[in-house]
């Protein structure tokens, strides 16, 4: 090789130096990685896509009043009678005591009696049947086929009950009896209850024959 390939050589050197230097010089220099304790983000609430309504205030409930105790009184018996039936009502409870089958005979020639004198009155309007209680109502007789009973509670509260017959032209086997209730609240505040039972009463107390007068 002579002298000037070497002298292109030496300069191809230097140049490639000179290059590499430049780089080095404008390439930016890398920042250093700091390391920190990481820190807790705070939770962040959920967000409710549903519209927000205001809370709507809840009114105390009502408890039920407890039964009124029943003092004692004289029992008094009225009589709606047809030529079918003759019902014995009283004024304990204001029901029907006794159903007296006029037409039915049983053993020994007895007539045949509904209910039980030990039973509840059928129509008696009961709260607690584990203990019954029957107030006294007081009778009214409208008419031969009508009798009324009325029974005024401490909370001014009042109810009526109406028997009679049902109105028929069949001259026998009348031995549909209708009852009426109404309850009239004559307070001002609003008359809780947990409810009425309705007593039905019992079956025949004594062996029907099936014969007829």
């Amino acid at each position: 090789m002579d002298r000037t390939a070497w002298i292109a050589v030496t300069l191809c050197v230097i140049g490639l130096v000179l290059w590499e230097f430049y780089l080095v010089k404008q390439t930016p220099r890398k920042p250093v990685p700091v390391t920190a304790e990481p820190t807790q983000a705070s939770p962040v609430p959920a967000l409710s896509t549903s519209p927000s309504t205001a809370p709507t205030a809840v009114p105390p409930a009502i408890a039920p009043k407890a039964p009124e105790p029943v003092p004692s009184f004289p029992e008094k018996i009225e009589t709606l009678r047809n030529s079918d039936v003759e019902l014995h009502l009283t004024n304990r409870g204001g029901g029907i005591k006794e159903a007296v089958l006029l037409k039915q005979v049983a053993e020994k020639g007895q007539r045949v009696v509904l209910n039980s004198t030990e039973s509840e009155p059928i129509g008696a309007l009961i709260e607690q049947p584990s203990a019954p209680a029957f107030p006294e109502f007081k009778a009214s007789v409208e008419s031969d086929s009508v009798v009324q009973f009325e029974h005024a509670m401490a909370e001014q509260v009042v109810i009526r009950k109406k028997f009679f017959f049902q109105q028929s032209s069949e001259k026998k086997d009348n031995y549909v009896i209708e009852m009426d209730v109404d309850v009239q609240n004559g307070g001002t505040q609003p008359y809780v209850s947990n409810g009425y039972f309705v007593a039905l009463g019992t079956g025949v107390v004594h062996r029907w024959k099936g014969e007829r007068d």
